[in-house]
Order: structure tokens, then C-alpha cells, then sequence
């Protein structure tokens, strides 16, 4: 039994939908795939995509990205509606969205977004964050409070150090390191939007020894205080180098 990682599938991208769909249909079977959010914002695609990849895979571990969680056409629905849509989707399909054991890993999801305060770095030029889609696009309850702490919340019941070998994912990013600092960065805002530090203390709190995160688009595959932090999205295509994408196999 393998484990395997990708994130940010964009698949409302034909390149991108096409390469998901000529996964083979039986190398995986035995194996497990840990999506780290962005599949698109259209729910049924969202339903399409997570459906042909349950077919292709033993087990199919998800967590929502900000993607999913625009609410571009009016249902009267807000981002937290759509989130527990989502949830109710995946149960629907046999898409795993809690912490369970498999075989010798324990795999822990992690619900995440982001805080301004994950940015330590002196930085006034907001300007570029005017255009940012989740600014435009999530309408969240007048009462929910930060969405940071909301979904940290949501994972606490799962908190807990075992014997087992433990792998946890998010969307977003638990650690700025992850990051290249900001002169290096095209979007020179990403760092306000990228990140929650308590994700670091949940992976720390769990024993992780993988965490698998998405979002950035950025490539990582690198130990900080002795776990090993893994991001290996498919991201758009413009973003693709000429090679052939594989997934990211993690044991």
C-alpha cells in the first residue's frame, strides 16, 4: 500500500481534467490519495472529479480549499453552507474527510484558511490583495467569527499523539518558511493570504511526521524541526514545466 499526495487539481482546466481522468484505472487500486483542496468551485465538478478519483484509488482522503468554497451563483447559500455540502458530498462518494487509520498510518485531515497574521513581514502595499477571487467570492455568517480559529476548531476532536505513523494535510500553509521570501514572490501578496499558524500546532500536537499542504503552487518537499512538509499540486497548467506531472508518493 502506497500513499500518495496532490493538491490545488483545478479541474475545471480540460488539461487538467484530462490528465486526472487518464490515471490509470488499476495501478492505484490497493493505494491511497490525499487531495489537499482546490479541485474547482463549481460543485458538480467538484462531485465529478472526487467520484472518477474514488474509482481509481482504495482510499480517497479530501479537504476543501478556498476554491471550493466561493459562492459564485446565488442559492441563498453562504461559504460555511457550501463547506457542509461538501462534507455531506464526500460521505455521499466514500470520500474521506476525518482522521482514520490505514494500515500503518494514521491519515489526518485538517480543515484550515488562512490568517493575515501567518505575514510577520513588514508590508503595507494591500492595493494587490484587490483582485484576490476569496475577497469577492466567500460570503461567510455575520457570526462566525475569525474563519482561522473556526476551522482549528473543527479539528480538535482528532488531536491526539498515538504509536502510529502519522500524516495530517491541510490547504493551506502551516509554516512562512514554506514560502520564498516575498521579493522572489509574482504575487507579492500571497504571504497575508496563505497561511494559519495553528496549523503548525496542530501537525506538532498530532506527531505528524508528513504534512501535506497545497495553495501556494509552489513546489516543497523539505524537513523543518523534523517533519517533513510536502506540497505538489497540479496547479494550472501555464504553471507546468514540460515533464509529465506524476503524484507525489509519500511511503
Amino acid at each position: 500500500m502506497r500513499v500518495f499526495a496532490t493538491s490545488d487539481l483545478h479541474s475545471d482546466y480540460c488539461d487538467n481534467w484530462e490528465y486526472i481522468a487518464g490515471l490509470s484505472d488499476r495501478d492505484y487500486q490497493q493505494d491511497i490519495l490525499l487531495v489537499a483542496g482546490d479541485i474547482a468551485h463549481n460543485l458538480d465538478l467538484v462531485a465529478a472529479t472526487l467520484a472518477l478519483l474514488r474509482g481509481k484509488f482504495k482510499r480517497l482522503f479530501f479537504v476543501p480549499g478556498n476554491h471550493e468554497l466561493w459562492v459564485r451563483q446565488d442559492k441563498g447559500w453562504n461559504s460555511l453552507d457550501k463547506f457542509q455540502r461538501i462534507l455531506e458530498l464526500c460521505a455521499e462518494l466514500g470520500v474521506e474527510t476525518q482522521a482514520a487509520q490505514v494500515g500503518r498510518y494514521r491519515i489526518v485531515p485538517l480543515f484550515s484558511w488562512y490568517d493575515a497574521a501567518f505575514d510577520t513581514e513588514e508590508w503595507e502595499d494591500d492595493s494587490v490583495l484587490e483582485g484576490w477571487g476569496d475577497f469577492h467570492y466567500c460570503r461567510w455568517p455575520e457570526d462566525m467569527g475569525r474563519q482561522s480559529h473556526f476551522f482549528a476548531r473543527l479539528n480538535e476532536s482528532h488531536i491526539r499523539v498515538g504509536g502510529e505513523e502519522t500524516i495530517s494535510f491541510s490547504h493551506f500553509l502551516p509554516r512562512a518558511e514554506l514560502l520564498p521570501q516575498r521579493e522572489f514572490l509574482r504575487f507579492k501578496g500571497l504571504p497575508r493570504v496563505a497561511g494559519c499558524n495553528s496549523i503548525e500546532t496542530q501537525v506538532r500536537q498530532l506527531g505528524a511526521k508528513i504534512h501535506v499542504f497545497g495553495h501556494s503552487h509552489i513546489r516543497r518537499d523539505m524537513v523543518l524541526d523534523d517533519v517533513r512538509y510536502v506540497q505538489h499540486g497540479l496547479g494550472y497548467p501555464r504553471e507546468r514545466h514540460v515533464e509529465a506531472f506524476t503524484l507525489k508518493e509519500l511511503g
